[in-house]
């Protein structure tokens, strides 16, 4: 048996070949738009219809209303109630899948080929005839506020909410959670979530993703059918307010008395998800705190040995979303850390990138790109991303090469522009007593002392 030095890592192994299949477009006449990817490997098919009914699209009243009404989709339609759905989908051996984003609210199914076409039936009934029975909105809202009350009795999920409302100027949508606050939760009534579903869930300026072994002529036949005659146009959506609350970077202390670990926050104003420099923030996201042997994880958890992991990312939506450095660490070391961080973010902007971080950080990007593209629920997935941020058809055609090509000077240009060290809100839920000293005394912003009721302010 061969001796294995198991100090080094494997050798990287070449990149696999990978096409993503050709789009084909079409356009019923009520306005529903088709995009089919046809892979004829398996007899598998995955249908979704992305609507313009995300988060954004909700009255300030009813914030958590587009969730809800996605997850009561299932609870009623025509003539069934949730069981009788249930056991339809059951029998034909089809998986339901329904979700919001702040962009767009989504329904759909998996199912083998020779089921296509009673599955459209199920998927038509449940976006078209949906009735909301009083009872399972009770729930859903019960259910969404108990998971709101429970988020913010748990460090790291309180910190990711306060993180927000200090990012994004007072009153933007993007300050708040996606499935909404408290008081506006229970707002949400029956009536809402209906008029809610009456407004956004259009057929108009939709679309219908299809993946897998069925052709372009049959999908659109089987979208005339169940959706031809489908009349109503959403209204337009006003862009979000995405101005930053911050002039300076600001410390947040989020009390939390007995605490022994510092759940911390560092962020800002990110991207959109069609910016011409996505690649480059990509690769810059991957070298600062996007992989294992990030600048970050190699510094905080290696070298200093003060948290199990350190992270970073971009969540980038049609506008600018949240640029997030996040981190767990005792109490004692929090306010280092803090300054670890800033500095890991202006370190960035100033010194080139090695070769070696470049090339790392590109060929994990490009490597791992296929793996979500192995299934046609995963390439439905990305026909949805092609239609909600207006990307090119022939996008992931391309994919691959522009993370490939991204050079050191784009990823430092990405950082100057993309990185705010002086402009950040810095959350940290922990003990406030025992880290605000140490805090101020790294003179990078003022400091505030907030309790978790903010959250509902």
């Amino acid at each position: 048996m061969s001796a294995v030095d198991r100090a080094l890592a494997p050798p990287r192994g070449p990149l696999r070949p990978f096409r993503f299949p050709p789009v084909h477009r079409r356009r019923l006449a009520n306005g529903v738009n088709l995009l089919v990817a046809e892979m004829h490997s398996f007899p598998v098919v995955t249908v979704d219809v992305v609507f313009d009914a995300g988060g954004l699209t909700e009255n300030r009243e009813h914030a958590g209303v587009a969730a809800i009404t996605t997850a009561l989709l299932e609870s009623g339609a025509g003539e069934m109630d949730a069981d009788e759905i249930a056991e339809r989908v059951d029998g034909l051996g089809i998986s339901l899948d329904s979700g919001v984003s702040w962009d767009t609210g989504q329904s759909g199914f998996t199912c083998l080929r020779a089921r296509l076409e009673p599955a459209f039936g199920v998927l038509a009934d449940i976006l078209r005839r949906p009735t909301f029975p009083e009872r399972e909105v009770e729930r859903a809202r019960d259910e969404r506020m108990a998971t709101i009350q429970q988020r913010r009795g748990t460090p790291s999920t309180l910190a990711d909410e306060a993180e927000s409302r200090w990012v994004f100027a007072p009153g933007s949508s993007f300050g708040r959670p996606l499935g909404g606050l408290l008081r506006t939760v229970a707002e949400v009534s029956r009536d809402a979530v209906a008029a809610f579903h009456a407004a956004r869930y259009r057929p108009a300026g939709a679309t219908l993703v299809a993946a897998g072994d069925v052709t372009a002529d049959e999908v659109q036949a089987l979208a005339e059918r169940w959706f031809g005659d489908w009349e109503g146009a959403p209204d337009p959506v006003a862009p979000a307010d995405v101005r930053p609350r911050l002039d300076r970077t600001t410390i947040i202390v989020v009390d939390r008395p007995g605490s022994v670990q510092s759940e911390i926050r560092v962020g800002h104003v990110g991207i959109e998800r069609a910016a011409p420099d996505y690649f480059a923030v990509s690769v810059l996201n991957a070298i600062l705190g996007g992989t294992f042997s990030s600048r970050m994880n190699l510094n905080l958890r290696e070298r200093l040995g003060y948290t199990y992991g350190a992270s970073s990312s971009f969540a980038s939506r049609r506008q600018p979303g949240l640029f997030t450095m996040s981190t767990a660490v005792q109490t004692e070391v929090t306010a280092h850390s803090v300054s670890e961080m800033l500095r890991e973010m202006r370190e960035l902007q100033h010194e080139p990138v090695t070769g070696a971080e470049l090339d790392d950080a590109r060929n994990f990007l490009a490597g791992v790109f296929p793996l979500g593209l192995q299934t046609t629920d995963g390439v439905a997935s990305k026909l949805s991303t092609i239609v909600t941020y207006g990307l090119p058809d022939d996008y992931y055609d391309g994919y691959r090469d522009g993370l490939l090509s991204v050079t050191a000077a784009e990823v430092q240009e990405a950082a100057r522009r993309r990185l705010w060290p002086d402009r950040a809100a810095v959350v940290i839920v922990g003990d406030a007593e025992k880290i605000r000293g140490e805090l101020e005394a790294l003179d990078v912003g003022p400091v505030q002392v907030v309790g978790a009721e903010e959250m509902e302010a």
